[in-house]
């Protein structure tokens, strides 16, 4: 029994720590704290969409894509 408290407490003691929040298919979410580099659809003058980078700021709401603009 000795040899098993170093390995059960952790698990005893841990329990509950980890929250998982669902969030509906389609509800858009508010960051928390800013992305760094993250790989955006970005539409250019002419209308073609390419590849981008970029940071997504804290307080910037993200939404689901419905695929129509997509490459």
């Amino acid at each position: 029994m000795k040899h098993l408290i170093p390995f059960l407490l952790p698990f005893m003691l841990l329990t509950g720590c980890v929250r998982t929040v669902y969030v509906p298919h389609g509800t858009p979410v508010r960051l928390r704290e800013t992305v760094p580099d993250v790989k955006v659809w970005v539409k250019e003058a002419d209308g073609q969409v390419v590849e981008g980078r970029m940071d997504l700021p804290e307080g910037w709401y993200a939404l689901p894509v419905d695929g129509e603009d997509l490459p």
